[in-house]
């Protein structure tokens, strides 16, 4: 009776040990059978010249290397920081695992129901596409090849929300600076206040140097000052749809700024008064695209005549 229990117990001992071999084993697989940690990178990034992003729901970017410059969607100049931070990510970015295979299904549904399709061009050639996708805790992000499984990806030594690169709009990507022409063709610049017209003033140059019109004497120093802010202001977010800000649009501005090259194309940017409550200060460019800025950009832009005199 005691032989027949303990080999009995011994039977339960090697099933035991066999499941536990199974478990480590398929354990092991979905640990390390992983990962060509280029999966998603292609041979030379560097031949890159075109990057097309086709969100599942949304307007498409296409972003074009052309005339030594990148452009979006053939209309804008693309932000070259943005640039920069795009072709980083597609450079560090690693997988780290496959999706666990009793959801790869369901992730992969999500991926291509919420996510991007990203393609990537060499002198017009197809040279990578995949898919791109995130959880909606906006913790995770996976990356998927066509007829492949998803990828849980990373960038090593960063905790970040991948996704959010390729979720961007097409106002996003962008150049934000609001001036944007070569200042070698400056012309003039007229600063406009709604209310205090008593304190518009035109900059023009004379001899080479940038005057203030209605001023006999400047402060040289703040006036190189002013138009240095003026030259490299950047907006925070250009607005596609004005929504919440569609009724401070119809106002009246708080002050205008108006340059002209020596085309007399004009470059007119309108800032209207903050709203209570808000921490951004909302603007209009060229009477036509609603921007946002925070008040330390916007400070060093709005001087009046007074601030010049000595």
């Amino acid at each position: 009776m005691q032989e027949k229990q303990n080999i009995r117990l011994l039977i339960g001992l090697v099933i035991s040990s066999l499941a536990l071999i199974v478990v480590v084993y398929i354990s092991a697989r979905e640990n390390f059978d992983v990962v060509d940690k280029q999966l998603f990178q292609v041979e030379d990034q560097t031949e890159i010249n075109k990057v097309v992003i086709k969100p599942a729901q949304g307007e498409e970017v296409e972003l074009d290397f052309e005339g030594g410059r990148w452009r979006v969607n053939n209309t804008y100049d693309a932000d070259q920081q943005m640039i920069k931070i795009l072709f980083a990510t597609l450079l560090q970015t690693e997988p780290r695992r496959q999706v666990a295979t009793t959801i790869q299904d369901s992730i992969s549904n999500h991926i291509h129901t919420t996510g991007q399709a990203v393609e990537l061009y060499a002198n017009n050639n197809l040279v990578k596409t995949f898919w791109v996708g995130g959880n909606d805790r906006k913790t995770e992000t996976w990356f998927q090849l066509p007829n492949d499984v998803p990828y849980v990806v990373q960038v090593p030594g960063y905790r970040l929300y991948i996704a959010s690169v390729f979720e961007l709009t097409p106002s996003d990507w962008r150049d934000k600076r609001v001036f944007n022409f070569n200042w070698q063709n400056f012309k003039r610049l007229e600063m406009h206040f709604s209310k205090q017209s008593n304190q518009d003033f035109t900059v023009s140059l004379a001899n080479q140097l940038f005057v203030i019109n209605e001023v006999a004497v400047a402060d040289t120093t703040k006036l190189s000052n002013y138009l240095e802010s003026v030259f490299n202001l950047q907006a925070n977010q250009f607005l596609t749809t004005p929504g919440k800000y569609d009724s401070l649009l119809a106002t009246t501005p708080a002050y205008s700024i108006s340059v002209t090259d020596i085309a007399n194309r004009v470059y007119q940017l309108e800032v209207f008064p903050q709203l209570k409550g808000e921490q951004v200060i909302l603007g209009r460019v060229n009477e036509e695209l609603p921007a946002l800025f925070s008040k330390q950009q916007i400070t060093p832009i709005e001087r009046k005549r007074s601030y010049f005199e000595y």
